[in-house]
């Protein structure tokens, strides 16, 4: 009976570890997120790219910046765009007329955010604009790496390590129960 009480704490608390990691096995629409360069000069047009599922028939581009007025910002003419996708996928062409940091802000036809990005314009002086990102971001995440692509997911290491000290916490547990049982039982 001790053995089997036992077994199923062991079990519950190993079930209970797992659960993130089987949350994060869920995999939502993909979405790819190409940007021609993160450090454009002042006055070079870029190329924004979002893709992902067909079926998506819209996709907005979002360009805002707390320190540069609206008019530094063009895509088309207007600070945000919504363009029609073919085979899931947009492209913009965006220009930045001030030096600044811009965050860029792409969502789908409900308003999902599909990827949160930052790009720093600089002076053309400066020569900048070599840098360029690409890959692909999921879901809604707004975390902003320097490469310029959203950082979206768990880190596999931490959910490792908790799992571990779940199943070694309930496993002392278990121990410590049954070492009190049994010196409970001797004394009596």
């Amino acid at each position: 009976m001790k053995l089997r009480r036992a077994a199923t704490t062991l079990l519950l608390a190993g079930a209970i570890a797992a659960a993130p990691a089987v949350a994060t096995a869920y995999e939502a629409d993909e979405y790819e997120v190409g940007v021609s360069t993160t450090t454009p000069s002042v006055g070079q047009t870029f190329t924004v790219t979002v893709g992902g599922p067909a079926g998506n028939p819209t996709i907005t581009l979002t360009i805002t910046s707390p320190d540069v007025p609206d008019g530094a910002i063009s895509i088309a003419g207007t600070k945000a765009l919504t363009k029609n996708t073919a085979n899931g996928f947009a492209s913009f062409a965006v220009t930045l007329s001030e030096p600044g940091t811009y965050s860029l802000v792409a969502t789908d036809a409900d308003g999902t955010v599909l990827s949160s990005q930052q790009v720093v314009a600089v002076p053309a002086s400066d020569g900048a604009g070599s840098g360029s990102g690409s890959g692909s971001a999921q879901g809604g995440g707004d975390d902003v790496s320097s490469g310029g692509l959203a950082e979206t997911g768990s880190d596999d290491v931490l959910l490792l390590g908790g799992a571990a000290l779940l199943v070694a916490g309930g496993t002392t547990a278990v121990l410590v129960a049954r070492n009190r049982r049994r010196s409970a039982g001797t004394k009596a």
